[in-house]
């Protein structure tokens, strides 16, 4: 089945992002979400629809945060057709997977899966090393969506399972993102003597400024393997800390 259309719910940066690489590769795109959006934001084959003319696309990407995932796939449980390909983007993959499994495979095509990029690091393209997770859960393959992804966006397609995905993600953006919070709350000044070190420091935090909190949020509870990585890395910290105490100069 040729990929024509698309229909996007929700529509944050990501999703007002994805419209706008995909927007080459459609003969429409159909957004929904629950904020109001300017027609002025939207490129001309990008239009603002209803569920079921955002059902109608060849293929729907779930963009709201994973909080409203069960929600919206419930939602359209009735409104697909079997060739329909609905898939998610979340930064977490267990959870995701698991719902769109329970709710919607029986009804459509489904597929899992998890860029990784963001509005702080476009472009994508052959030459930007960008990846993207990439999980079958039903219906596939999809030689068709493979196409626009890989071969014209660029992005490396990297096959994995939502388990894996979710323990090496406890490192990649639990983690980082975790470090990158505390540093915002500890709000490190700018100073004249910094140092190269320091400076990416400061570019850590920059970086996380640019997170949402719902996302933060996604990152370490849509994730069962961050809480552990959080939990050693606090320890390690104190433990370096204690022993700092008891050293002597």
């Amino acid at each position: 089945m040729a990929v024509q259309s698309f229909g996007i719910i929700g529509y944050g940066v990501f999703g007002e992002l994805l419209s706008q690489l995909l927007a080459p590769y459609a003969d429409k795109i159909v957004v929904n979400s629950r904020r109001e959006i300017p027609a002025y934001q939207l490129l001309p084959n990008v239009q603002i629809g209803t569920l079921v003319e955002v059902a109608a696309c060849d293929v729907i990407i779930l963009c709201n945060e994973l909080s409203a995932l069960e929600e919206n796939c419930i939602s359209l449980v009735k409104l697909v057709q079997p060739h329909t390909v609905v898939m998610d983007v979340c930064s977490v993959k267990l959870l995701p997977a698991q719902i769109l499994h329970e709710t919607l495979s029986q009804h459509c095509k489904v597929l899992a899966t998890h860029p990784l990029f963001g509005p702080q690091s476009v472009p994508v393209g052959k030459d930007h090393g960008k990846k993207m997770v990439w999980h079958e859960i039903s219906g596939g393959p999809f030689p068709e969506l493979e196409d626009i992804f890989h071969d014209k966006l660029g992005l490396s397609i990297i096959r994995m399972s939502p388990e894996d995905h979710d323990k090496q993600m406890a490192w990649i953006h639990c983690l980082t993102f975790f470090v990158g919070r505390g540093l915002v709350e500890l709000n490190p000044p700018y100073c004249e003597l910094a140092t190269n070190y320091y400076e990416r420091l400061q570019a850590v935090v920059n970086i996380e400024k640019q997170h949402s909190y719902e996302l933060f949020r996604t990152v370490q509870l849509g994730n069962i393997y961050s809480g552990q990585i959080r939990k050693e890395f606090i320890q390690r910290l104190q433990e370096i800390d204690t022993q700092l105490q008891e050293d002597h100069i």
